[in-house]
């Protein structure tokens, strides 16, 4: 059974970068939006006893994509804008598909 939020994570990301967002390339997006869900979805165990902002979730789904992503996290650079907006999508997708 197909998971509709991961669906839409998936063209969301897909209109990225068609867009010209360089990092949900392809050849990554399945594994960007698996990532991405599964950051999102664990927040609360990861940060137990304290309720996040909506913005501090996104910088935490940035966290999560780079360490994931990047072998170097030191040499991102510029390109962490590019993970927010990647972040962003992921976040705004979940929060209107699940609540």
């Amino acid at each position: 059974m197909a998971d509709p939020t991961r669906e839409a994570v998936l063209r969301a990301l897909a209109e990225l970068w068609a867009n010209g967002c360089p990092v949900p390339a392809p050849e990554l997006r399945e594994r960007l939006a698996d990532v991405g869900l599964r950051r999102w979805r664990s927040v609360a165990r990861r940060h137990r006893g304290r309720r996040l902002s909506p913005d501090q979730r996104v910088q935490d789904l940035v966290r999560g994509l780079v360490a994931a992503f990047e072998p170097d996290r030191a040499l991102v650079g510029r390109l962490v804008r590019d993970y927010e907006c990647v972040a962003r999508a992921i976040a705004d997708v979940v929060t209107s598909t699940e609540g």
